[in-house]
């Protein structure tokens, strides 16, 4: 029988391993240049369904363009085109590197793994999120028990982050400031599992 401990180290030696896409490069550089083309849409109607596309595609974008600011976010496309025609690298060493690439691909689908599965009427905690997940996203999650080990059992945004910052073999504090490029009041919280700083 494994332990949660055996099965954490092989989900973080696959993440480590696994490298970042050329075309989740250029999704990404696609995702920075909406971010940028938003903030010169007039307010209003047009800007509102811009802003409503972009957090649909890409979950959390909003809250990085916000936080990481502008300057960042010119910096991570231009990683990320990079990214898009250069051979591609095991995420360890993005993270090394680049950290905020290969982390927000992943968080943007485990954002909407969890908006798809709220939106298809998913209700109850980790158990029933990982039993309902589609066939493309269960290679994403871990085995319930897992998964309310590291990262809780509410199916939440900030159980997405804590089993990203789990397989990524970081602190969550640490997860936030790559993300953000600053750190903040969502780095801990009351309720947050034990060791979890």
């Amino acid at each position: 029988m494994t332990t949660p401990a055996a099965e954490l180290a092989v989900w973080q030696a696959a993440y480590a391993g696994r490298p970042l896409a050329r075309d989740g490069c250029a999704a990404m550089a696609e995702k920075y240049a909406a971010l940028a083309a938003l903030v010169m849409l007039p307010a209003g109607p047009v800007q509102d369904a811009a802003l409503r596309t972009t957090a649909r595609r890409w979950p959390g974008s909003l809250r990085e363009a916000q936080l990481a600011g502008p300057e960042r976010c010119r910096e991570r496309r231009a990683q990320a085109e990079v990214g898009a025609l250069a051979a591609e690298r095991a995420r360890a060493q993005w993270l090394r590197e680049a950290p905020a690439l290969p982390l927000w691909a992943d968080l943007h689908l485990l954002l909407a793994d969890q908006l798809r599965w709220r939106a298809g009427g998913g209700v109850g905690e980790a158990e029933a999120f990982v039993a309902g997940l589609a066939e493309e996203a269960r290679g994403r999650w871990p085995a319930a028990g897992l998964l309310v080990e590291v990262a809780g059992r509410q199916v939440r945004t900030r159980q997405a982050y804590r089993w990203l910052a789990a397989q990524a073999g970081v602190p969550p504090a640490a997860l936030n400031y790559a993300l953000f490029g600053r750190t903040g009041p969502w780095d801990r919280r009351s309720g947050d599992l034990p060791g979890s700083a």
